[in-house]
């Protein structure tokens, strides 16, 4: 009895150890995914750009379209972008991303009856039978480059049985990579009245692929040939992609990968990845009428142009690089004072480590300004009077704190001694600013900033506080199992004793 009282003990100690093991790391369970590169921000999201004067805009055929630099999330250009539209084959872009992240390559598909007979009218490929077999390495070249349908509905069956549970896959790992109004319900985007998303979506879905190295390779392939199939025959797949192909007249040398898609409800579609070694630009456009397809290469091209040649990346300046600077304020009695403060880390207003600016922005000089933040003195560094970044301050002279007068509620300005900043400005580089003038008190610059740093602390305070009660939780967990495991010890020789007093009387008797 006694060793089946230790044994309860242990396993409710091992119990305990585990869920605090849990809630401490909950997510050392998750590994690093192989095969990945990182492109643009960490969080994937898309951003508006800051309040500057933009180049004027291209003129597009496209009912909806996007342009987004993915350094900074920053959307360039958007016509319609949350309108829901039929994506047309584009949506094979998510097909190829669920089968690279479910699949071998070298596993093998089956062409099955229904791959090649539950398709509409116009959809089919002739060249694929029942009973095929091709490895998912080739599948996926053919579902790319040559957007064959059967591939697709393969594929579907492949990783989830059915192409209505496959669609439910697609739906939730839409949602996972931030498209929120799209509606898939089938994988290789022949029409359904149902199956919708959205410009703004299928750039989340695009940028989630291309961050696969085996899916860049593979739609970015201009040709490739099938291995000879049982019944000798040989498949070529093309890439009906113009810009990937260097003979033809809309070839791009910037476009690394990309899906065409056409029907006649949806007419003619384009999700294309570019960049030129400093921008990563995504474009979607979607209904493009013409008869040939030209308008919306026109649409791709122009949007691409526009992105690369009027956009520059431009880094987060040090004002100083700690050292003290001097700026004057007026207080609130009137007088002019001069105050000595020292920068900390700058932070990008829109998120990132570098800042997208029109170039005409980046051979501007930076300028800071300081403002009020509640109680807490900050600076905000703008160019063109567009605030950027946000810097922590360090006040060095005055010695008061930040409720004294010296700090009024007017938003006070000052200027660095350091030399110009030009051109792309790094981490580490000196700025210098402009001379300045008076924000109104409560300017969008100093509202919007104060915000953002008090939901932080909030998120930071929160994050802490679930840690906390977590730890608490489990510690009231493992104390309960403690004297749990002390008081069945406890009644264990109490019951011991028990048996040996009665035995005891048996004997006397």
């Amino acid at each position: 009895m006694r060793k089946t009282v230790l044994r309860r003990g242990a396993v409710l100690f091992l119990t305990a150890v585990l869920l605090l093991s849990f809630f401490v790391s909950p997510a050392a369970a998750s590994g690093a995914e192989t095969g990945r590169t990182k492109i643009g921000r960490e969080d994937h999201a898309f951003v508006e750009l800051p309040g500057f004067v933009k180049p004027a805009e291209p003129i597009i055929n496209g009912k909806s379209a996007i342009l987004v630099e993915l350094n900074t999330g920053t959307i360039l250009y958007a016509k319609n972008m949350n309108q829901r539209m039929y994506p047309a084959s584009t949506t094979k872009v998510m097909t190829a991303l669920l089968a690279l992240e479910n699949l071998s390559l070298d596993d093998t598909l089956t062409i099955s009856y229904n791959a090649t007979h539950d398709l509409i009218d116009g959809g089919f490929d002739w060249r694929f039978k029942e009973g095929q077999v091709f490895t998912i390495q080739e599948a996926l070249y053919g579902l790319c480059l040559n957007s064959v349908n059967t591939l697709g509905y393969a594929l579907a069956e492949k990783m989830a049985g059915s192409v209505s549970a496959f669609a439910a896959m697609m739906n939730s790992r839409a949602a996972e990579l931030g498209a929120l109004n799209t509606a898939f319900t089938n994988p290789h985007g022949l029409n359904d009245p149902n199956h919708l998303t959205t410009a703004y979506d299928m750039a989340k879905i695009l940028w989630g692929a291309i961050e696969i190295d085996d899916y860049r390779r593979i739609a970015g392939t201009e040709y490739y040939n099938c291995p000879e199939l049982k019944d000798g025959q040989i498949m070529n797949f093309t890439h009906t992609l113009s810009f990937l192909h260097p003979d033809n007249k809309w070839y791009d040398s910037r476009v690394v990968c990309g899906k065409t898609g056409w029907t006649e409800d949806a007419s003619f579609c384009r999700a294309v990845y570019a960049t030129d070694g400093k921008l990563d630009l995504i474009c979607v456009v979607f209904y493009s009428s013409g008869e040939n397809g030209d308008r919306v290469e026109q649409d791709v091209e122009s949007l691409l142009d526009y992105g690369f040649q009027n956009y520059s990346l431009i880094g987060v300046p040090d004002f100083g690089d700690g050292t003290v600077l001097q700026g004057k304020i007026r207080n609130q009695n009137g007088e002019v004072q001069t105050i000595e403060f020292s920068t900390g880390a700058g932070r990008s207003l829109t998120g990132g480590s570098r800042i997208l600016v029109p170039n005409n922005y980046a051979e501007m000089n930076w300028r800071l300004d300081l403002a009020l933040s509640g109680e807490e003195l900050k600076g905000y560094a703008s160019l063109g009077g567009v605030p950027l970044v946000e810097y922590p301050l360090s006040l060095k002279r005055p010695e008061e704190s930040t409720t004294s007068n010296y700090f009024p509620t007017a938003v006070p300005n000052t200027s660095t001694q350091q030399e110009p900043s030009r051109n792309e400005t790094v981490p580490g580089s000196s700025g210098t600013t402009d001379p300045a003038e008076t924000l109104p008190d409560g300017s969008s610059a100093n509202g919007q900033s104060g915000s953002a740093a008090d939901n932080q602390d909030k998120d930071g305070k929160l994050s802490g506080n679930i840690l906390l009660l977590a730890l608490i939780v489990c510690g009231a967990f493992f104390l309960l199992c403690l004297i749990g495991l002390l008081f069945t010890i406890g009644q264990n020789r109490r019951l011991r004793k028990r048996v040996d007093r009665r035995n005891a009387l048996k004997k006397d008797s």
